[in-house]
């Protein structure tokens, strides 16, 4: 029986075949991109794994790189054929090619560390709290239809939280992601109410960083590091940048440095088990301060 790959765990294996046989042949990626008279980012968004490479362009980087043994050349083509299969390519009109990549590897992780210190993480967002974050931070005149779209996507990729073999998932957020009202009325609350619930989930452990840690060596952007089932697959490491958008690197020092400050972060916040009287207490507080506001 022929082997069940997933669509980004291809784009993964393809893209670090090809970066390796370029570097292998001693070729930059602007000695490459030259040859085959191509834009250089259209090779960086190859290698990156920000787009899927079409059969007429892996030959020719196969032919440069002389990879003809007719194994490899039908592996690294059935790669690449399977790699373009991407689950929410339907949203490929509304999301950025950084944050769609990010997304499919998402999708095929067995494990989700996420740091987020501004916002709610998103994939425990409710509706409302999505809409709210979407609609505020939009460039002036973007389209009604444009922001209804990425709450959908929003909204499609929480679908890995219910899928039978879930990965495992490991959030710490700043208290002030939690206190900073988001949204109209009781939004805030209900997605308070609601981060509650996913933090009983089996699948799913959260943490809170207090006010009362104050400064931190990991004060910085937030990050996420993806782990996989899959053999020789290593991890990744997706930062969000000033622009908004989710760099996805596999740098392994880098790597490193921001797993180990992950676990220094899982030192300085709260126990998970005490996050449900964590998030009691923030609604309490939520709450009074809206009645002394009626």
């Amino acid at each position: 029986m022929a082997e069940s790959l997933d669509p980004s765990i291809c784009r993964l294996r393809l893209r670090r075949a090809l970066r390796e046989a370029r570097v292998a042949k001693g070729l930059s990626q602007k000695d490459v991109a030259e040859a085959q008279d191509w834009s250089v980012s259209k090779l960086l968004r190859i290698e990156g794994g920000a787009v899927g490479v079409s059969t007429t362009d892996l030959r020719a980087l196969l032919d440069m790189y002389q990879i003809r043994d007719p194994h490899q050349v039908g592996e690294l083509t059935r790669w690449a054929q399977i790699a373009r299969k991407s689950p929410l390519s339907r949203h490929r009109d509304v999301l950025s090619s950084e944050m769609l990549t990010y997304l499919n590897y998402e999708g095929s992780a067995s494990v989700v560390r996420q740091w987020e210190p501004l916002f709610v993480p998103g994939l425990l967002q409710t509706e409302a709290y999505a809409q709210a974050v979407i609609e505020t931070l939009a460039p002036p005149g973007t389209s009604r239809r444009i922001m209804d779209r990425q709450i959908e996507a929003r909204l499609a990729r929480q679908e890995l939280l219910r899928q039978p073999e879930a990965p495992e998932m490991f959030f710490i957020v700043d208290e002030s992601a939690l206190r900073r009202r988001v949204g109209p009325g009781d939004t805030m609350i209900a997605q308070l109410a609601y981060l509650r619930e996913q933090a009983e989930l089996p699948q799913i452990t959260i943490q809170i960083l207090p006010f009362e840690v104050g400064v931190h060596r990991n004060m910085r952007s937030p990050f996420v590091i993806l782990e996989f089932r899959e053999a020789n697959v290593e991890a990744l490491l997706f930062v969000e940048n000033p622009r908004g958008y989710i760099l996805d690197r596999d740098d392994g020092e880098e790597l490193a440095l921001y797993l180990s400050g992950f676990w220094d972060l899982e030192g300085l916040a709260l126990p998970a088990e005490e996050t449900g009287a964590v998030i009691g207490r923030i609604i309490g507080d939520l709450g009074g301060q809206a009645a002394r506001a009626a």
